[in-house]
């Protein structure tokens, strides 16, 4: 078996996953995924790397774009850095990167194509049919193999859905770095926030030496409280940003950590959830380099920082922002961008599947909105509300439906806004990429 080009590999790397979903009953995470197929697949490969060389970051919100921005920060010191997140937003290479740069096809089909011996081994070993090797494994395999041979001094592994259970925890990981927890993915981590607590904790494993934990509500610090007992570094105790200004251009905050000091870092991303995981992934760098960092290479970092689809700005006259939001917390942050543009007449185009909270997101944009309009990617293999244009109109008497993103674009023009939002699942940021051109393979 040999793949040629992505098209034939992608459906390879999903097929044990899709062939065990009809066997699932259950949702719990500790039921249906298989971690230990991961490590037995990194295990025969020689891929296991040392606890020194990898960082985990979980979280409910802003673990990607905490990933990124440790990567940066740990790029600008000199290191040589692998960087893997989910999910992508154009091309799938985005997932797997090292310093910026996305895995090439043919790098990624190379390393495919050498391991498809030992996932087929693996695969013939299964006999519940609910058990599978899943697709974040087996690109886990394809990531650190290109790190192993790309010689990266760190690895930044952002954990696909809790912790515990995720493939990507089967890696030893010195370093812990946590998010903002929310309640989320109800049944698959538990059916309480204290259980998906727990799932995002587990991470910290007997060989994790620093855990670094961002922003929370009191009642989540006080379970992540219980469940760290040591090595754990807290928003607000340890670290602390204040918020200077912001404008169009990005945020401009200082910041207090245990061992530094930093009077103004300008970071060229909007919101102040942004300044929030800005200085959870400064705090996590502190402890990888073991000294405060110089503000100007912060700044240096920062100047030329990309992190898509949150809170960006992809044209003006009217401005234009992409957001990644899923649930009414998410798209609270929108408002944030209101006094700092022309916001006289707001489009507001929103694209939540149905397994997120879209009632919530609809509500909180039918406060500032006056055009809504609910539509679906061009492109994407998630499940739409079908009633997400009746909920619309329970917030909006005037909300509309249109099919697709694109239609949607050429919709809210007519009306002619001051400014459009386009906020939903990260394929409806694809697809907004897509119709903006802005491609993502090299983001520095």
């Amino acid at each position: 078996m040999k793949f040629h080009d992505m098209k034939e590999a992608l459906p390879y790397v999903y097929a044990s996953f899709l062939n065990a979903k009809p066997h699932q009953e259950e949702v719990d995470d500790a039921i249906i995924r298989s971690p230990h197929l991961t490590k037995e697949l990194l295990t025969s490969l020689g891929l296991l790397p040392p606890k020194e060389k990898v960082i985990l970051v979980t979280g409910s919100k802003g673990k990607g774009s905490t990933s990124r921005m440790i990567a940066a920060i740990l790029q600008q010191q000199g290191y040589k850095v692998g960087l893997y997140t989910s999910p992508h937003l154009v091309d799938y290479n985005e997932r797997i990167r090292v310093n910026g740069k996305a895995i090439s096809d043919e790098v990624f089909l190379s390393h495919l194509n050498h391991q498809v011996p030992a996932i087929e081994k693996i695969l013939a070993s299964i006999t519940n049919p609910r058990q599978y090797l899943g697709p974040t494994g087996i690109l886990l395999s394809i990531a650190l193999a290109h790190f192993k041979e790309q010689e990266t001094d760190i690895n930044v592994i952002e954990i696909g859905r809790g912790g515990t259970y995720d493939d990507t925890n089967v890696l030893d990981n010195k370093w812990a770095v946590i998010s903002k927890v929310m309640e989320e993915h109800l049944g698959y981590l538990g059916n309480s926030l204290e259980e998906i607590v727990g799932h995002k904790a587990g991470i910290v494993k007997e060989c994790t030496e620093h855990a670094i934990v961002g922003n929370q509500s009191e009642t989540v610090r006080k379970m992540l409280k219980k469940n760290l007992l040591r090595h754990a570094w807290f928003f607000d105790e340890d670290f602390l940003p204040i918020l200077k200004s912001s404008s169009l251009q990005g945020s401009t905050f200082s910041l207090q950590t245990k061992i530094g000091t930093y009077e103004k870092i300008t970071l060229p991303l909007l919101g102040s959830f942004q300044v929030e995981n800005a200085s959870l992934a400064i705090r996590a760098c502190e402890t990888v380099i073991g000294e405060p960092i110089t503000e100007a290479m912060l700044n240096d970092c920062f100047r030329e920082l990309r992190w898509p689809g949150r809170l960006e700005v992809v044209e003006e006259h009217p401005t234009v922002v992409l957001d990644g939001s899923i649930n009414r917390v998410s798209a609270t942050y929108l408002k944030e961008i209101l006094p700092l543009v022309d916001a006289t007449k707001v489009a507001t185009i929103i694209a939540v599947p149905e397994n997120k909270d879209y009632e919530g997101v609809i509500e909180v944009c039918s406060e500032f909105s006056n055009i809504l309009v609910v539509t679906k990617p061009d492109n994407s293999h998630k499940a739409f509300p079908t009633d997400a244009l009746a909920v619309a109109r329970k917030y909006q008497e005037g909300a509309m439906e249109v099919g697709f993103l694109s239609e949607a674009v050429t919709l809210v023009r007519t009306f002619e806004p001051t400014l459009i939002f386009v906020v939903g699942t990260q394929s409806m940021i694809g697809s907004a990429k897509e119709i903006w051109k802005d491609s993502l393979m090299d983001i520095g």
